[in-house]
């Protein structure tokens, strides 16, 4: 097994080739991530209960939405969270297709892409001082992926907020294989 940075392993066997990325993990930050995900949590306990204290049928609508917000956060906290804490990438280059997936639990399921359907796979070039780019490379967002390729008209993105020498590493043992 060869090792890429601190992230990334690559196993070759016979004529497979598979890769793990693992999530980029800061424990002080995953507890940063859980102590607001719990006090947002504790938020949402103090609304739900002035919901049932008012009487004006207004702020109770405003209140409703307001929980309709807050669980759309809650649900991509929980998300974000589960990532840090156990997520991976996994490639597989087994029998002329390629096994993609976004594990977190071991229940996801593989995605599978034919070989000879890939068509330029490549990094992704970051733009410096763009405000979405550094929002997407925040520690609180799984976004940011570094490489990708076509595949019957559509882009499929992955290695999730690698180092662009851990991306470019992967991406000459992938086309070499491809």
């Amino acid at each position: 097994m060869d090792y890429i940075g601190k992230r990334t392993s690559i196993l070759r066997k016979d004529n497979a080739l598979s890769i793990v990325i693992l999530c980029n993990n800061d424990k002080v930050k995953t507890r940063l991530l859980l102590t607001w995900l719990l006090l947002w949590s504790v938020s949402a306990l103090v609304v739900i209960v002035q919901y049932f204290l008012q009487t004006n049928p207004n702020t109770k609508t405003t209140i409703i939405v307001w929980i309709g917000f807050w669980a759309y956060f809650e649900y991509k906290i929980v998300i974000a969270y589960r990532w840090r804490k156990w997520g991976k990438e996994k490639l597989k280059i087994v029998n002329d297709k390629l096994l993609y997936k976004r594990d977190v639990s071991g229940k996801e399921k593989w995605k599978e892409y034919e070989l000879n359907r890939i068509k330029d796979i490549r990094f992704i070039e970051s733009e410096e001082n763009s405000f979405f780019e550094n929002l997407n490379d925040s520690y609180w967002v799984i976004a940011n992926e570094k490489l990708a390729f076509d595949y019957n008209g559509t882009e499929i993105k992955f290695g999730i907020q690698l180092a662009e020498a851990e991306a470019q590493a992967i991406l000459k043992v992938l086309k070499s294989k491809i």
